[in-house]
């Protein structure tokens, strides 16, 4: 874990889940939920602290309703307490230790995420980022890959399975799939 900057984890587990007909953060994995999987990924990467997004009495709550990932991250920036942020969706089961740390080595105060894939991301904290999601908000402009491109993002190459994201019911069952061939926190 040389080189890492000490950072705070965000897991995104706000959504509606529609298109999965059941709440993602819930779903069964190894027998333990996905959100407890991706708060265990977020330590074992050496976060400081795990916020979780989830518009649920406990959680933290968007200031903004309805305006989707770049609210969660803009109100809990406020509860962030280093100076990097990990961005986590709750739908990417795949994701490995490895991964995540090679993230956030290449990040290093700056944003940082995987080509075609803008979740995760690395994002430095600070109070011009919280005024620049604000202002893009404002113009109803809410893809997490406009901010990583108005931030000069670094990016690199995405690796070809443990990006796959279980929004639907298949997508899921090809994840348990994949999943069952290896460890959960297996090396990259």
């Amino acid at each position: 874990m040389t080189g890492i900057v000490q950072f705070s984890a965000l897991i995104l587990a706000g959504g509606q889940s529609s298109r999965m007909g059941e709440d993602k953060a819930l779903l069964q994995l190894n027998g333990q939920s996905l959100l407890i999987h991706m708060q265990q990924l977020a330590l074992a990467a050496g976060a400081n602290e795990v916020l979780i997004s989830r518009n649920q009495p406990g959680f933290i709550t968007d200031q903004m309703p309805q305006q989707g990932p770049l609210a969660g991250i803009l109100t809990a920036l406020q509860h962030c307490t280093t100076t990097q942020l990990l961005v986590l969706p709750i739908d990417t089961p795949l994701l490995t230790v490895d991964r995540v740390q090679q993230l956030l080595q290449h990040a290093n105060h700056t944003a940082c995420y995987f080509s075609n894939n803008p979740l995760p991301c690395v994002l430095p904290v600070s109070p011009a980022l919280s005024s620049l999601i604000s202002a893009q908000l404002r113009i109803g402009q809410r893809s997490v890959k406009a901010l990583l491109t108005q931030l000069n993002a670094k990016t690199l190459p995405a690796p070809t399975t443990e990006l796959l994201n279980a929004n639907t019911p298949a997508d899921w069952q090809q994840c348990l799939t994949l999943v069952t061939h290896r460890s959960p926190y297996a090396k990259a």
